[in-house]
């Protein structure tokens, strides 16, 4: 059975005040900590909230989204985090940065990961990932983000087929256009629709998964749309 996520930010606050909120929603069991950036402030946020985040490690799963690009300097991240990540997330870079970035994610699987599947490369833009898969060892898994392939046409249900050995972790959010020219957001990172071919396709591969399904929107209103759309899909 899949195990349901949602990110460090469902509503405005700090790391530790999403948690806090999250705490009595027994449908989450899992969190992603998002760190697109790692700077002095959220160095100092982090140090501030560390032992009250370390608290909560048996009421969630914790993964971890490391910054992009990501550099050898992140390694500080990385060791931090190893007392409450299950897994770290990254994005491929370009395709003539791809044997560097290999490099550092296997010395840091090597040194850090005790096992597969620790560090997980995300599906981002076109042919990104597959560059990236010829230079990683194969005990770097892969996080399949659905938005990203819809914004390419490509069909979930397929990719997953496809890459299914590997992929420990789905990032399940859907497309709105309109909506995106409504308010000037992107078009992905959208709630679930259960009337979305796409997501009907993707049904019977949900109902099948064992890992992490993170629901990756970015307010608590489109967590409980998506959370809707997997009930009416008899998934909750």
């Amino acid at each position: 059975m899949m195990r349901l996520a949602v990110p460090s930010w469902v509503i405005p606050g700090t790391y530790l005040e999403n948690l806090t909120f999250l705490t009595g929603e027994r449908a989450i069991s899992g969190v992603e900590l998002l760190f697109f950036l790692y700077d002095e402030d959220l160095q100092r946020l982090l140090n501030k909230e560390w032992e009250g985040i370390l608290e909560l490690r048996r009421r969630f799963n914790f993964t971890a989204h490391l910054p992009e690009p990501l550099l050898p300097l992140h390694e500080e991240l990385v060791e931090l985090l190893l007392p409450l990540t299950e897994r770290y997330i990254f994005h491929p870079g370009p395709p003539e940065d791809a044997p560097a970035l290999a490099g550092l994610i296997a010395s840091w699987a090597k040194r850090f990961a005790q096992g597969p599947n620790r560090f997980l490369v995300e599906n981002t833009r076109p042919q990104r990932l597959e560059v990236l898969l010829e230079y990683l060892p194969d005990e770097v898994g892969i996080c399949m983000d659905t938005g990203h392939l819809l914004l390419e046409g490509k069909k979930p249900r397929v990719f997953y087929k496809r890459f299914q050995e590997r992929i420990q972790e789905i990032h399940l959010h859907g497309i709105d256009y309109e909506k995106a020219r409504m308010d000037g957001r992107l078009p992905d990172h959208r709630p679930l629709r259960p009337q979305d071919p796409w997501f009907q396709e993707m049904v019977p591969v949900l109902a099948g998964f064992t890992g992490t399904v993170n629901l990756e929107v970015f307010s608590w209103e489109e967590v409980l749309k998506s959370l809707e759309a997997l009930q009416v899909a008899g998934l909750l």
